[in-house]
């Protein structure tokens, strides 16, 4: 019995995201999760969410993250900070910011939300054009305001795909404007409409590496002014690749080993951005969340990764083992496969795909 215990501790979803409500009010040309002014059937109940937080605190979670679709649409989100704050678990946001008001500002601070993370994807023109949304470059640069005025924190978070890898430079410099300070950049990988629309989004092997290159001149150039923080979709184990994640060591992908994502009907998934039915691992609507995350076999992909199976340059890299084919999110959506990974900075460059300026 306490071998089992210890086994089953042995993983904590530190970090959790959960989909409140798949409802969006935009229609960007990327989400993964093809979010839509419609929710999931099925969606969970305000009491389901309530429960499902108080088993994340039993489990171990740190962080919770809430998000959609547009969190903010949901009717009920205050009550579900207060439940998060109530419990002891630290409370965010990732919001397309349209929606989120003066008001919505200053209740977030009183009750020790860390912050909200906004996604802004490029100057107004093309911003406006990915989100299919007018108006909402000039609703996040009036949230940067809001943010400002109360001393709350507006965090940023990019995908960068083809249609706004050329003027990657200019949202550096409105982050740098806008006085941000802490900027996410990511990479769009294949899963919903992005996935559907692929080949205008996906970027090319050499504009992969220019952009790590990339990051890594900012963080440097800027560090006193913005923390540049790269994705998982970014890496894995090259000297240039190590220097950008900084003091963070990739260790393969974390999904379902210390991050869980919680659909708006209630399904299970290692991470949200494993938007396929073969991530599932249950559904808190049939069993518990705490149930669910005691078993292993629910998260094999990552739990029980066999790392004789990698297959390609990833199952002859001399660092497999600590990899593990990097962002299992990336590397499902664009290759099928969680054994190889063909958006690998080390792989690019060993290959000469790289030889582009982009």
């Amino acid at each position: 019995m306490e071998i089992n215990k210890t086994r089953r501790r042995k993983y904590r979803p530190l970090c959790a995201g959960l989909e409140v409500t798949l409802r969006c009010n935009m229609a960007c040309v990327h989400c993964g999760s093809n979010a839509t002014r419609s929710d999931r059937p099925g969606t969970l109940t305000h009491r389901d969410w309530l429960r499902v937080i108080d088993d994340l605190k039993a489990v171990g979670n740190r962080y919770v993250t809430l998000s959609g679709g547009e969190p903010f649409l949901y009717p009920r989100w205050r009550e579900l900070v207060e439940h998060i704050r109530g419990r002891g678990m630290q409370a965010n946001f990732i919001s397309n910011g349209s929606l989120i008001t003066e008001d919505d500002i200053v209740f977030m601070k009183s009750r020790g939300v860390q912050h909200v993370g906004v996604s802004l994807d490029g100057d107004e023109a093309v911003h406006d054009r990915i989100r299919r949304h007018p108006g909402s470059f000039a609703a996040i640069m009036r949230l940067f305001e809001l943010g400002r005025r109360h001393s709350f924190p507006v965090h940023i978070v990019t995908s960068i795909n083809k249609l706004n890898f050329p003027i990657r430079e200019k949202i550096l410099r409105v982050m740098l404007r806008e006085n941000v300070k802490l900027w996410q950049v990511q990479v769009v990988n294949s899963f919903g409409r992005a996935g559907m629309l692929r080949g205008k989004l996906l970027l090319e092997p050499p504009q992969y590496v220019r952009l790590c290159d990339d990051i890594l001149r900012w963080k440097k150039a800027y560090r006193r002014r913005i923390r540049i923080e790269p994705a998982d979709s970014l890496g894995y184990c090259e000297p240039v690749t190590e220097e950008l994640f900084g003091d963070c060591e990739w260790r393969g992908c974390n999904a379902g080993m210390y991050v869980v994502g919680i659909q708006a009907d209630g399904t299970v998934l290692g991470c949200l951005s494993l938007q396929d039915k073969s991530f599932v691992a249950g559904n808190v609507k049939k069993r518990s969340l705490r149930a669910i995350w005691a078993d292993d076999s629910a998260f094999a992909y990552t739990r029980r990764y066999d790392v004789s199976r990698m297959e390609g340059a990833c199952g002859a890299c001399a660092s497999k083992r600590r990899c593990k084919a990097g962002c299992l999110g990336m590397a499902y959506s664009v290759g099928g496969s969680l054994r190889s990974n063909a958006y690998c900075y080390k792989t690019i460059v060993a290959s000469g795909r790289h030889s582009s300026n982009g």
